[in-house]
């Protein structure tokens, strides 16, 4: 059996007719095997330029290749999409003062490998975090709970961990510059 092809457009004027009685005409439904690709069907998809751009395989910038956006990182080198935030709420509270003590506290976490530390800057990275490193996930936590704002929190937390970084960083190189020189004492 043969599929007979109809524009959409003369599909539409017959159903808008056809409206709430009965015409006694039945219309084909179309399918995509009805539907002829250079065929006299005068129908354009809105979507014809997407369709377009996939097929000369270009992205929707413009350009044929993906670019991969840059990484934002910290002043101490800790990309931005390593930090984890956390925080708790309690929901809203009748009585007053309407928060709980806690509920501004901000907690960073953060895992050691996305920090570039050497292995004497790890080292002194450990004796300066202590306990707030748990060794076998590998995971720095940082708290914040000083100011009344989760956003100032956040800051500080943020902060915290630039300076013992930056603290880590110079300690280390003061240590590297004194094992350096007492080697040239001994020689």
């Amino acid at each position: 059996m043969a599929t007979r092809t109809i524009p959409i457009r003369n599909l539409l004027k017959r159903s808008l007719d056809c409206a709430g009685r009965s015409c006694g005409k039945s219309l084909p439904m179309r399918t995509f095997s009805a539907v002829s690709k250079g065929g006299n069907d005068d129908y354009v998809s809105p979507f014809q330029e997407i369709y377009d751009t996939i097929e000369e395989g270009k992205t929707f910038l413009g350009t044929k290749e993906f670019n991969y956006p840059e990484v934002k990182t910290l002043d101490c080198g800790v990309p931005e999409h390593a930090l984890r935030f956390k925080t708790t709420t309690y929901g809203r509270l009748l009585e007053e003062p309407f928060v709980t003590p806690m509920e501004h506290r901000i907690t960073l976490q953060v895992p050691i490998s996305h920090i570039p530390l050497s292995d004497i800057e790890e080292m002194a990275f450990k004796e300066i975090v202590g306990t707030r490193l748990n060794e076998k996930t590998g995971m720095l936590q940082l708290s914040s709970a000083q100011f009344g704002s989760r956003i100032e929190n956040k800051r500080h937390v943020v902060s915290m961990l630039e300076r013992i970084v930056e603290n880590t960083k110079s300690l280390a190189a003061k240590v590297e510059a004194e094992i350096g020189g007492n080697e040239s004492v001994n020689a």
